[in-house]
């Protein structure tokens, strides 16, 4: 009996990749389900690397294909059965760039019907952008080796994908006998961080529209400052990182200490107060604020709007 399953999306999310899959046939997805399909595998295999990730970033490239090396000698069968069982995308290729082996992984991801398609092909066949390609190999000539390289690799049906490359050359005799290859398929989760992105860049357009300015301060710290703050003088950059107690006036300084203790402490406080503050042009001056205690970084941290009072 064939078992069915189906994938519930959010409304936005469905509406983005509609736009997506019929603005940009380019990609290669005739339907939403086809990318979710896609997104759930790719999002599979990274599950499973994410446990291998810390120990990858501390691999010795250059010691680990001396082994490699070693190991094709004299322990081949061994060497060959971890090849084609990796969980990453691997390959090698002739000094000349001629594909002479791959896994599963790497066929699977590039849309190829077995691995006999990429065999005895040249490397520029699956990357998408040839000069793109040179920087990388050049920089491989020079050092040997590299590590996590983001470039973009072609799929057999032209859909670029994005991929994290770590590429060496083993040596004979002082001559490149061949490059050994590894690489992690990042196209879903540069498309999450890009619209992760976008929704950052939306939010921080709106806050800075607000006349007022929007600070969020933790332990006497101001660790965000958003909007114009034309209250205080500053612009955000400038006071974020700041103490408090800094852009209090003495006189009001062990006041506004002792209402955010009470907040946090969860009594009743008017989340409005009035506070006189030192402007970065040193005048004095009162403003308006008003705050709420919010949880950032997994701690409690006032959230104040400060404007001049009307």
């Amino acid at each position: 009996m064939v078992k069915y399953s189906t994938i519930s999306v959010p409304k936005e999310l469905h509406s983005e990749l509609h736009n997506m899959v019929t603005e940009k046939p380019e990609l290669g997805y005739s339907s939403i389900a086809e990318f979710c399909k896609e997104a759930v595998r790719v999002h599979l295999t990274n599950i499973r690397m994410e446990r291998r990730e810390a120990f990858v970033q501390r691999i010795d490239l250059d010691g680990l294909l001396g082994e490699i090396e070693l190991a094709s000698r004299t322990k081949g069968g061994e060497y060959r059965k971890i090849f084609e069982k990796s969980r990453n995308c691997t390959f090698t290729i002739t000094p000349k760039g001629k594909i002479i082996n791959c896994n599963d992984e790497i066929v699977d991801h590039l849309g190829y019907a077995s691995k006999d398609e990429l065999l005895g092909r040249d490397i520029s066949s699956i990357f998408a952008d040839g000069r793109e390609m040179n920087e990388m190999m050049n920089y491989v000539l020079s050092h040997n080796s590299v590590k996590s390289y983001d470039i973009k690799l072609l799929r057999k049906d032209e859909k670029p994908l994005d991929f994290l490359l770590s590429l060496g050359a083993i040596k004979e005799n002082g001559k490149v006998n061949k490059y050994v290859g590894t690489g992690e398929d990042i196209t879903v989760r540069k498309m999450v961080e890009a619209r992760l992105k976008r929704e950052r860049d939306m939010l921080s357009k709106v806050i800075d529209e607000i006349y007022d300015g929007i600070i969020i301060h933790q332990d006497g710290k101001i660790k965000f400052a958003g909007g114009r703050c034309e209250a205080l003088g500053y612009s955000p950059k400038e006071i974020e990182g700041m103490n408090v107690s800094d852009l209090i006036a003495p006189e009001d300084r062990e006041r506004v200490v002792e209402i955010t203790e009470k907040r946090v402490e969860g009594k009743d406080i008017s989340p409005i107060q009035r506070y006189k503050i030192i402007s970065k042009d040193g005048k004095i001056r009162e403003i308006e604020a008003s705050t709420r205690i919010i949880e950032y970084e997994g701690r409690p941290a006032s959230l104040s709007v400060v404007r001049y009072p009307l």
